[in-house]
């Protein structure tokens, strides 16, 4: 047996030349025969690629393809098998139709394919034949962005005055569809801990339909952002509770101001600073009245005005403040302007002066015990001139009521002007009052 293979491989060395000369022959044979006899031949393709170019009508009319171009077409064609054996997915073109769209909506539209060369070939079948796109109009729309920042906790005597976004507002492009949907965006705080100072942070945006959150990475693919850079700022500040103060102006020297006795609603309130300058205060004066506004049976209220970047944390915008007058009274007394009770001072140089007002009738406020016997003897109208600026003619000059004595209770109530009557004249300042003159020249009685 070993000799008849060692014999037959030496004959296939001696005649190689003759074998191969066969071959050629029998393969030419074979490629003839193919041609002749079976001159035509059928193959498949598979995953050519589907285009949807969008018309120049959806371009003017920010018209894209939203869902839809995912899959790939095949086909069977049929022609000599010479030329279409080394045909591939790469040879042919499958194409949407899209001369149909003139609106948002969903679309069932035929494909068509075609060739790149240009070899001859029936196309058998191709598969799919239509596909259905959804159309819709690509808008830009504006949100506003709502900072949060529900993981910081807060020590004692701090509070969170105000959490914002940085952008305050962000652009969305995407389909009409899809941004319909959306109803508000937040920008939420990466920060975890407790914070006692104002702080930026870095965010992640949170996307609701209504109360439903519509995670970021499901609609990057249809929906672009006009930044990704969005900050929350964390506004930090100081709180303190402070008792309320009230300052009375206006209320004469010989006054005892430790008489009136009131109190002030709400006693105190809860403030808010941006900076350590609340540690120094140790309460908060709410502002002034003037004693001649305080009126039996009528209670005061003044706005409570906080320095600029406080804040009022109890909500109180003001504060009543409601007087302690049991056993008070009222009196009305009528005072004569005379050389007595009046008093004009800093008068100007070179000008009469002429007393029109004859007479002051004024409400006097005080316990009941200690105003009953008052007359226009204890009362002085004291008239400054200084820093009024004086005209030819008649007008009306503010004027001061002064109580005689000493550790006085009781007060001038209300506002009262008197009518100078001025002319320039040589003479030395003076007065006058009716046909009487009283020489007047910067005396105080």
């Amino acid at each position: 047996m070993k000799n008849l293979i060692l014999n037959f491989l030496n004959d296939i060395k001696k005649n190689y030349k003759t074998l191969i000369l066969a071959f050629l022959v029998a393969f030419g044979f074979w490629v003839v025969a193919s041609i002749q006899v079976f001159p035509t031949t059928d193959i498949d393709i598979k995953g050519i690629g589907i285009q949807a170019q969008p018309t120049e009508y959806m371009v003017q009319n920010n018209l894209e393809i939203v869902t839809g171009i995912s899959d790939l077409a095949n086909i069977k064609i049929e022609g000599r098998r010479y030329e279409i054996s080394d045909l591939t997915e790469d040879d042919f073109f499958a194409t949407v139709n899209l001369s149909e769209v003139r609106s948002a909506g969903t679309y069932t539209l035929p494909i068509e394919v075609s060739g790149k060369s240009d070899k001859e070939y029936e196309l058998v079948r191709f598969e799919p034949r239509a596909v259905t796109l959804k159309i819709d109009e690509i808008i830009s729309k504006e949100f506003t962005l709502t900072g949060t920042a529900p993981d910081i906790s807060l020590p004692e005597g701090y509070y969170a005055d105000s959490i914002t976004a940085t952008p305050e507002k962000i652009t969305l492009t995407g389909s009409a569809e899809t941004l319909g949907k959306i109803t508000h965006i937040e920008a939420r705080s990466f920060y975890h801990g407790e914070l006692s100072e104002s702080r930026q942070t870095n965010s992640e945006l949170y996307i609701y339909s209504n109360n439903t959150r519509i995670p970021v990475e499901d609609i990057l693919d249809d929906v672009e952002l006009s930044t990704n850079n969005v900050f929350v700022n964390i506004n930090i500040l100081k709180t303190k509770e402070l008792p309320l103060k009230l300052s009375i102006v206006g209320y004469p020297s010989n006054f005892n101001i430790n008489s009136l006795k009131y109190e002030i609603l709400p006693k105190s309130i809860t403030i808010a600073a941006p900076d350590d300058t609340i540690d120094s205060l140790s309460e908060l004066n709410i502002g002034t009245i003037d004693i001649s506004d305080i009126q039996l049976n009528r209670n005061s209220v003044i706005p409570i005005v906080l320095p600029e970047g406080y804040k009022n944390l109890s909500g109180n915008n003001n504060a009543r403040i409601e007087w302690d007058l049991e056993n008070y009274g009222t009196v009305d007394i009528a005072v004569n302007l005379t050389e007595e009770n009046v008093n004009i001072s800093n008068p100007p140089d070179n000008y009469d002066v002429t007393m029109i007002t004859n007479e002051l009738l004024l409400k006097v406020i005080g316990p009941s015990s200690r105003i009953m016997g008052l007359t226009a003897n204890d009362l002085t109208v004291n008239v400054n001139l200084l820093g009024v600026t004086l005209h030819e003619g008649s007008q009306d000059v503010g004027v001061t009521i002064q109580t005689r004595g000493t550790n006085q209770q009781y007060w001038i109530s209300g506002e009262y002007k008197v009518t100078l009557r001025q002319s320039r004249d040589s003479k030395p300042r003076s007065w006058n009052n009716g046909d009487n003159r009283f020489a007047n020249t910067d005396k105080h009685r």
